[in-house]
């Protein structure tokens, strides 16, 4: 409920409930954007006085929002209570922060993911097709005028590929075929001297 766009009757009444008179037990101490009033009044003479929220009867219950500005205030952690146009720049830097956040969403979409399998035209890049040392796209890769580095090293990563597909097709079960302790033979034991 901003001030501009309610009555200068209504406004005037809120100034006169926000004075500390000493006869009042409860004095307004603001209003947030959504209607709901805070007072804080005092149970005793002596006591500390206690802050409260009057939600807005228009609202829902369980749609009730209380800003954090007014949360701090009411948890005694905010000795002021917050204005209506702090409450009103905060709901805008809310607003840019989520439109900030969507065009960084938007950047980490559109860039490449290194964990995506790298591309040549329309061909995917299988492992050794020169992406191991930053080969890739550089003079001949397709085979013409390649030295003996790199066909040793095209045929080192294919023996890997191959003792790779090898160790998925050993039979994991096949080193524990016996019963857990059968080769287990204990040791003769003998006292050492612990030296002081």
């Amino acid at each position: 409920m901003s001030s501009s766009t309610s009555s200068p009757l209504s406004r005037l009444w809120q100034r006169w409930k926000t004075l500390r008179l000493p006869w009042r037990k409860h004095q307004l101490a603001g209003t947030d954007l959504a209607g709901n009033k805070y007072w804080f009044f005092r149970p005793t003479l002596n006591a500390r006085p206690r802050r409260i929220m009057e939600n807005n009867p228009r609202i829902p219950y369980s749609d009730i929002k209380i800003p954090p500005q007014w949360h701090q205030w009411l948890r005694y952690t905010r000795p002021d209570p917050p204005s209506l146009p702090e409450l009103q720049y905060d709901v805008q830097r809310l607003e840019n922060l989520k439109v900030l956040a969507r065009a960084a969403d938007e950047r980490w979409a559109a860039r490449p993911s290194v964990l995506d399998k790298p591309r040549r035209g329309n061909q995917e890049l299988a492992i050794g097709d020169g992406e191991m040392r930053g080969t890739v796209g550089q003079k001949g890769e397709t085979g013409e005028g390649r030295g003996v580095d790199s066909v040793e090293r095209q045929e080192a990563v294919e023996s890997k590929q191959r003792e790779g597909r090898e160790k998925g097709k050993e039979d994991p079960w096949k080193i524990r075929q016996g019963k857990a302790g059968e080769d287990w033979k204990p040791e003769a034991w003998s006292p050492r001297r612990v030296g002081r």
